[in-house]
């Protein structure tokens, strides 16, 4: 009984704890981030002139839209962890963020796996002069946005028909609107193993079907799939 009472006890310190640590963010002014851990709060510049921000699919980013002028769709190439953010802003009052070496938009990051994944929309030859919009995707690891390569991942001056080939590898959702993840659809899942660059929604019959493993860099096979059954292993224990 006493054993059982100081589990509870310990787990009711932790819950506690990783509930005192959360940070929330606010844009309050142009260039003015809020953010707010416990009763404490402290307003920094941001070194980017931002129109909003996102969170991460985990909550521990912050992914932030700029509009620059002269461009018809936003930009989301920029970035900083929540805890970074308070670091620095506590220390200099000024928070620095990352921005993705390609200059791909960012559509999700994953800090358990250290990874981040990003799109980018551009137009390609399809015959007699015809032009057509595709959409690639990549996956950096962090620090440092070193690429991941998979059989996704489009390579540099290879040919628009080999470049297709390999984006239709992923399967599932062709683009994100402005960059943007509807509800409901995940990218990464919550350990970091495993990525669904196109999409995955844990409602659909055969969530697992474009899902790709970090480990191994190629689509989760049927093998897999029946492991993670037989364990119990639900889609949203993963991606939910």
């Amino acid at each position: 009984m006493l054993k059982k009472t100081i589990l509870a006890a310990s787990f009711f310190m932790m819950h506690s704890l990783c509930l005192s640590q959360e940070i929330s963010a606010l844009k309050t002014d142009r260039q003015i981030l809020t953010l707010s851990k416990n009763s404490e709060s402290l307003s920094c510049r941001v070194n980017l002139d931002f129109e909003s921000f996102r969170y991460s699919g985990d909550r521990h980013f912050l992914i932030f839209k700029q509009v620059k002028k002269g461009f018809y769709a936003p930009f989301y190439t920029n970035f900083v962890k929540l805890t970074d953010a308070y670091d620095q802003c506590k220390k200099t009052s000024r928070i620095q963020l990352s921005h993705d070496p390609a200059g791909e938009n960012i559509l999700d990051i994953n800090a358990v796996g250290k990874i981040y994944i990003t799109y980018l929309e551009d137009m390609h030859h399809i015959g007699g002069g015809t032009l057509a919009t595709r959409v690639s995707y990549a996956v950096r690891r962090l620090p440092g946005s070193k690429e991941i390569m998979f059989p996704f991942s489009v390579r540099k001056n290879e040919s628009d028909e080999k470049a297709m080939q390999r984006i239709g590898r992923t399967g599932g959702m062709s683009s994100y609107e402005f960059g943007i993840v509807p509800d409901g659809i995940r990218l990464i899942s919550k350990n970091g193993k495993y990525i669904a660059p196109a999409g995955i929604s844990c409602s659909t019959e055969n969530p697992y079907e474009d899902v790709w493993s970090l480990e191994t860099r190629r689509k989760i096979s049927a093998k897999e799939m029946e492991g993670l059954k037989r364990k119990n292993v639900r889609c949203e224990d993963l991606f939910g």
